[in-house]
């Protein structure tokens, strides 16, 4: 799924957070595209998430920094 950083010309013009919901956890990974993608497959492999819950990194706009969000229902915890 994430194999290659995309370029820095696929640079979003904004990024909005998800809405707040009191029932959801959010989880944001800021850094390095590389450190992003192991921190991702590292909570899959804990089995805390599924890779397929996170949006794919985007650019962040600085340089080699990219970001990805996934969020998840607290109930969830309880399984």
């Amino acid at each position: 799924m994430f194999n290659h950083p995309p370029g820095e010309g696929n640079l979003p013009a904004t990024f909005t957070l998800p809405t707040y919901q009191p029932d959801r956890l959010t989880h944001i990974l800021v850094g390095d595209y590389a450190a992003v993608i192991e921190a991702i497959n590292r909570m899959e492999v804990l089995r805390y998430c599924a890779r397929v819950a996170w949006i794919d990194p985007v650019p962040t706009g600085r340089s080699g920094e990219y970001i990805s969000v996934m969020t998840r229902r607290l109930t969830s915890f309880e399984e």
